[in-house]
């Protein structure tokens, strides 16, 4: 290859692109692209919804040509790996330290992925993308302690290969696992390969390790979901986010749908009550309101925990329901106010004599109310709130 085309020349480009889409730098729909190239996040995702993304293509893509290319994506494109591998040169140990721990990459993937399939996806947090993109979330300012602990796993990660260099990419990552399997497809079509391998390598789904990890992950996906009762949940998630059950174990907390968000209202759930929607996104209308024309969240998940939403169908999404203490309100104080009226977006808070209350009061009709918080946030007292849809 030409040098100055060189695989580590190509890799170092490719990091310094991740980090700048992974940064909170208002990139749109751009934001944490590299999370789509992940086939690991790919399939987990789309055994677990049943359902296929046009983005997951460009996954998809990848995972196709590692069938030729053996770990195409590592050698060329992770910034995960190229980062570990930077580390692992500054180490004064040499590789061989965990020369005979077994390579438990591929066993970790296909767990995941037969887990996935059966309504689990069990290390679908591990993959090499979502540990990358979560940490640049630090970056973004007002960043409470539990996501710098929490988010903290990346530089970790690389801590570890400091110590133990090599470690990740050759014996843990489940990204490059998944290649390793998808590459052994070769071994049946010979001449799809592009490297010469020797001709005594067994095909790696015939080992025992594979046969287990494909067991554990079949029963993992089948019982423990049994296990995983939701607790009742009062957070306003962000537009065309799936039911709980399946939100809290598909989203991998990559920040993405926060990074996006050009009014800034997404943030993580920090409460460790629950467990189980610990550093999810939720909507926290302070600063600002979910706009009417923004579908950025939906556009960055990878995972589709978030559905990919268009703006024509977002009168029709509900985060939740918009109440108002009419004892604080202006109009029932001998003020004039029409602040949560002309800030709706969607008609749905209208203006009515109240017999009873012998003035004029602010109705919401709740049939034309998504709980964008618009009204909220404008409401000079603040006696209005949105709702969570899982609390009426």
């Amino acid at each position: 290859m030409n040098k100055h085309l060189s695989p580590s020349k190509i890799r170092l480009v490719s990091t310094l692109i991740a980090i700048i889409f992974a940064l909170p730098l208002s990139w749109g729909i751009l934001t944490g692209f590299y999370a789509w190239l992940s086939p690991f996040i790919m399939l987990n995702s789309v055994l677990l919804l049943k359902s296929f993304n046009f983005m997951n293509l460009l996954a998809l893509l990848i995972l196709i040509f590692s069938v030729v290319k053996k770990r195409f994506f590592c050698n060329y494109i992770c910034p995960t790996g190229y980062l570990c591998d930077r580390v692992s040169t500054l180490s004064p140990l040499k590789q061989s330290v965990h020369r005979n721990m077994p390579d438990i990459s591929g066993p970790i993937a296909l767990l995941s992925v037969v887990s996935a399939l059966a309504g689990l996806p069990l290390l679908i947090f591990f993959d090499p993308m979502s540990l990358f993109n979560g940490f640049f979330t630090v970056f973004r300012g007002h960043v409470t302690p539990w996501e710098i602990v929490v988010f903290s796993a990346f530089p970790v990660l690389l801590a570890l290969n400091f110590f133990l260099p090599g470690i990740w990419c050759s014996k843990l990552c489940p990204l490059g696992g998944l290649q390793n399997l998808s590459y052994s497809i070769r071994q049946a079509f010979p001449r799809m390969a592009i490297e010469e391998e020797p001709k005594n390598i067994r095909f790696p789904g015939l080992n025992r390790r594979y046969f287990l990890a494909a067991g554990a992950g079949l029963t993992a996906g089948l019982m423990i979901p049994r296990y995983l009762r939701p607790k009742p949940e009062s957070f306003i998630r962000p537009p065309g986010s799936t039911e709980p059950g399946v939100f809290n174990i598909l989203c991998i907390r990559c920040g993405n749908c926060i990074k996006s968000c050009p009014t800034g209202i997404i943030t993580r759930n920090s409460d460790t009550r629950n467990i189980l929607s610990f550093m999810t996104p939720v909507i926290s209308f302070v600063n600002g309101y979910c706009i009417e024309n923004c579908n950025n969240c939906g556009s960055v998940c990878p995972t589709g925990s978030i559905a990919n939403f268009s703006i024509s169908k977002k009168k029709n999404i509900i985060l939740g329901k918009a109440e108002i203490r009419l004892d604080e309100c202006l109009l029932l104080n001998n003020a004039e106010c029409n602040r949560c009226k002309v800030s709706c977006g969607y008609n749905a808070i209208e203006y009515k004599y109240s017999e009873e209350l012998m003035a004029t009061i602010p109705v919401v009709k709740m049939e034309q109310c998504t709980g964008c918080g618009a009204c909220q946030v404008m409401c000079p007292p603040g006696v209005i709130e949105v709702i969570s849809k899982f609390d009426y």
